[in-house]
């Protein structure tokens, strides 16, 4: 990947590591969209941030995917680079018994919800 001149969409870029390769990507002079499920962490990186923009997204929600790669076709023609950080890791007993809505929302988040085919844009 050439690191300038690109227009990248980086999930889960509200916070942590996605943050700081947002940060990193937008200094090298990219334009740089993030998306999160958190607008307030999203609106905090766009402020630090001028020229970054931010869209929400749950990328366990099929049907809020695919609004917002409407929305990204139609606002982001240029869209070249995707980097699908985005992810959970909620605090869990080992010890304790199953918390079978804490798995399914991690199972859902991390592995179904980063397939690239869900963010088509075709």
């Amino acid at each position: 990947m050439k690191l300038t001149d690109n227009t990248i969409l980086i999930t889960g870029g509200g916070t942590g590591i996605g943050r700081g390769l947002a940060e990193a990507l937008h200094k090298l002079g990219n334009k740089v969209i993030i998306s999160g499920r958190r607008k307030e962490h999203l609106d905090g990186t766009t402020k630090a941030n001028p020229a970054m923009d931010s869209v929400e997204l749950d990328i366990a929600n099929p049907v809020n995917i695919a609004a917002v790669a409407k929305k990204l076709i139609a606002d982001y023609s240029a869209l070249n680079v995707l980097i699908n950080n985005a992810g959970i890791m909620l605090i869990d007993d080992a010890a304790g018994k199953i918390d079978d809505q804490l798995l399914t929302s991690t199972v859902t988040t991390n592995l179904l919800g980063t397939d690239p085919v869900d963010l088509r844009f075709d």
